[in-house]
């Protein structure tokens, strides 16, 4: 494992999670409509745009399983991509394989798990199932539960945080 390359992907990662929140936020405040809105859809290219040095971070730094990461990372921004041309020209099938793109993000994210929880399996789970419950909240939105997303990804930024900090995992990655 690079540590280096690790933290920097972290650090995306955390950059990414906190525009996503703000973007969580207004969609539960402005409802499902918000998200075919300028303003939502520039907050998914910014994300969109972290996710290329993000996933080159992590690749780099010679996860476990890096196989994973690869496999599901690439068609996730690949179809996210797809999805935010579609809805970037008002069509809401858009968000719907921009969902789609997301659906990959936890099986990609075992990877950093697997490598992560040596240093802190409290932190690494934090990251992983933040993700997950994340990713699962998203449809949610649909039926007025979008918080169940907003706390996955408050539990997912948490846990990146908790690596950040984590002296083991960061040591030698200055």
């Amino acid at each position: 494992m690079i540590k280096t390359y690790l933290k920097r992907g972290n650090i995306i990662s955390l950059v990414a999670s906190l525009i996503i929140l703000a973007g969580l936020v207004l969609l539960d405040l402005k409802g499902i409509s918000y998200a075919l809105s300028p303003q939502f859809l520039a907050i998914m290219w910014v994300v969109w745009f972290l996710a290329i040095p993000s996933f080159m971070s992590y690749h780099k730094s010679d996860l476990e399983r890096p196989k994973l990461m690869d496999y599901f990372a690439i068609p996730a921004i690949i179809i996210t991509f797809f999805g935010l041309i579609l809805a970037s020209l008002g069509d809401f099938l858009g968000i719907e394989i921009i969902l789609l793109g997301y659906t990959l993000e936890p099986v990609a994210g075992i990877s950093i798990y697997l490598t992560t929880k040596k240093f802190s399996y409290v932190n690494s789970s934090l990251f992983f199932w933040g993700a997950v419950v994340f990713t699962a909240g998203l449809p949610l939105y649909l039926v007025n539960l979008g918080i169940v997303s907003i706390a996955g990804d408050i539990v997912k930024m948490v846990g990146i945080v908790g690596l950040l900090m984590n002296s083991r995992l960061m040591a030698e990655a200055k």
